[in-house]
């Protein structure tokens, strides 16, 4: 599948202008076992969710919060960077 053939029939932009899935949970879950379907070819984006290693990992501090929602992993990143907090 092209490029642009796989953004206009799985994304959108959301309120905060980044493209995202138009289903949740993912079209390319599998329900059976929460595996990906197409995990070998998934996008970046994918590959590198929640996001959390990243070297600007401080610009994306919205989408971290925001991921914290639906994701365990995002947060426990943020309850442990809270701890570390100074107060």
């Amino acid at each position: 599948m092209k490029e642009q053939q796989f953004i206009s029939t799985y994304l959108q932009r959301d309120e905060d202008d980044f493209m995202v899935l138009k289903e949740a949970p993912c079209t390319f879950l599998d329900e059976t076992d929460n595996t990906c379907f197409i995990y070998d070819v998934r996008p970046k984006a994918c590959s590198e969710y929640p996001h959390t290693n990243r070297k600007k990992f401080i610009q994306l501090t919205h989408l971290t919060l925001k991921n914290t929602e639906i994701c365990p992993a995002a947060f426990n990143i943020i309850e442990e960077l809270k701890k570390k907090l100074p107060l």
